[in-house]
């Protein structure tokens, strides 16, 4: 009884600890973030951006604000090359490769 009961108190102790650790420091990878503006410099809302790598998979997309911005975060730092795609809707209108060793923006221009 005594074993089951050390077994329980350090179970709770180690949820209580986890659970006391910023989701920040869990989180790894950084942020990818920039603007996708069209071939006349201005910003294109409402497009959706994400990351793909061979390993990692596809990023959870981010859409444009009305000023064209987006962010990915949590992306993993790798030095094989992702892909940044964008989407009006069903369409792909824009496929660059990048390499993503820290935080970065990453500008596009869409025609």
């Amino acid at each position: 009884m005594k074993n089951v009961r050390r077994t329980v108190s350090l179970i709770l102790f180690a949820a209580v600890v986890l659970l006391a650790i910023p989701t920040s420091t869990m989180a790894q990878g950084v942020q990818v973030y920039g603007t996708v503006t069209n071939s006349a410099g201005k910003p294109v809302p409402g497009v959706a951006v994400s990351l793909i790598h061979p390993v990692y998979g596809r990023s959870r997309p981010s859409y444009t604000d009305q000023f064209g911005r987006y962010a990915v975060a949590g992306v993993p730092p790798n030095p094989a090359p992702y892909f940044v795609e964008i989407y009006w809707g069903q369409q792909l209108i824009y496929r660059q490769q990048v390499t993503v060793s820290g935080p970065m923006q990453w500008n596009a221009t869409v025609r």
